[in-house]
C-alpha cells in the first residue's frame, strides 16, 4: 500500500509493505495525514496559533507539553552535539531574509545575531522562556522528527513491520521481505537526475543542499542554510534517526573533512559528499552507493 499527503509545505509518501485490509489501510492512511496535519499545526513558525510562534512572540510558555519539551531539548542539544554547526535559534534571520509565513523573500531589516540555544533556551518541566532576540526555526529537522514519531506509531500502533516514509526526501525504511530497501540519491542542481543509488535497512536518512531553496531580493541571494562558510554542494546522511540525518545533513555541509571525521566519532552516522564542479559523489563511513 501507498499513499500521499501534503504536510509541512512539502509532499509525503509512505510505502507499507505488510499485507493489510482495506480497512486497515485506509485507518492508517487517514491517521498519517492527522497526526502530520497536527504536528505541523502545533510546531511550523509558518502557522500563526502554533506553540512555537506563540513561544517566538510571548517569550515565554507556561505548563508546556511533554511534547514539545523532548522537541526542544532535542533540538537545543544538536547545538553542541553538531560543533554549534546546528542551531535552532535562527528564526528572525530567515524572516529577515523573507523566508517568511506568506513566503514573501522581501528582505526586512535585523541587526539581531543567530542566538545561544545554550544560555538563551531555558526550558523547565512548569516553562520554556527565550532570552534576547532570537526567534525558533524547528526547519532543519522538524521533518526528520515527524518522520521518526509516525514511524513510530505505526510500528507500536498498528503493527507494520515494513515501510518506508518519505517526508520531502526526509526518510526513514526498516525493510521489504528483509532486505534492504533502495532509494536514490537526487543531483542538487538537476532535479530529477540521480547520481547514484543507496539502500536503508532500519535506518533514518536525509539530504541537505545549499542549492534547493534559493532566492533573491534587494538584500541579494540567500538560502535557507544559515552559515559563513559552506564546504560542499549537497550531503547525504544515513543515520539510526530521520531527525539525526536531518541535522546532521545540514551541519555537515559546513564542515571540513577532518571535522566530519571528528564529529563521527561521537555520532553514529554515514555520509556522501557531492561536488557539482567535480561532479564526483565521495562515500566515507560506511555509506555504500551504486
Amino acid at each position: 500500500m501507498k499513499f500521499s499527503f501534503q504536510a509541512l509545505g512539502t509532499q509525503w509518501w509512505i510505502e507499507i509493505f505488510d499485507e493489510l485490509s482495506v480497512e486497515r489501510g485506509a485507518e492508517i492512511t487517514d491517521f498519517c495525514a492527522t497526526f502530520a496535519t497536527t504536528y505541523e499545526a502545533s510546531y511550523s513558525r509558518f502557522k500563526a496559533d502554533s506553540l512555537i510562534t506563540t513561544l517566538n512572540a510571548s517569550r515565554t510558555l507556561v505548563n508546556p507539553a511533554d511534547e514539545l519539551i523532548q522537541l526542544l531539548t532535542y533540538g537545543k542539544q544538536l547545538y553542541l552535539r553538531l560543533d554549534t554547526h546546528f542551531n535552532i535559534l535562527t528564526g528572525h534571520i530567515l524572516e529577515a531574509r523573507g523566508y517568511d509565513a506568506d513566503y514573501s523573500f522581501k528582505a526586512k531589516e535585523t541587526s539581531a545575531p543567530a542566538g545561544n540555544p545554550v544560555t538563551d533556551l531555558h526550558i523547565t518541566p512548569d516553562h520554556i522562556t527565550l532570552q534576547g532576540e532570537a526567534t525558533i526555526d524547528l526547519g532543519g529537522f522538524g521533518k526528520g522528527y515527524l518522520v521518526d514519531l509516525l514511524a513510530t506509531q505505526l510500528r507500536q500502533a498498528y503493527q507494520v513491520e515494513q515501510l518506508l516514509i518519505n517526508g520531502g526526501g526526509d526518510m526513514f525504511a526498516t525493510h521489504k521481505d528483509g532486505e534492504p530497501i533502495q532509494i536514490h540519491l537526487e543531483h542538487p542542481t538537476k532535479p530529477g537526475s540521480m547520481i547514484a543509488t543507496t539502500t536503508l535497512l532500519n535506518q533514518g536518512f536525509a539530504a541537505s543542499s545549499p542549492h534547493k531553496r534559493v532566492w533573491n531580493n534587494d538584500a541579494g541571494s540567500h538560502t535557507h542554510i544559515i552559515a559563513t562558510t559552506l564546504t560542499t554542494d549537497a550531503t547525504f546522511i544515513k543515520a539510526a534517526k530521520a531527525a539525526d540525518a536531518d541535522a546532521i545533513a545540514t551541519a555537515t555541509l559546513q564542515m571540513s573533512r577532518s571535522q566530519i571525521e571528528q564529529l563521527a566519532k561521537s555520532e553514529d552516522f554515514a555520509i556522501a559528499q557531492f561536488g557539482v564542479q567535480s561532479n564526483q559523489l565521495i562515500s566515507t563511513h560506511g555509506f555504500i552507493t551504486k
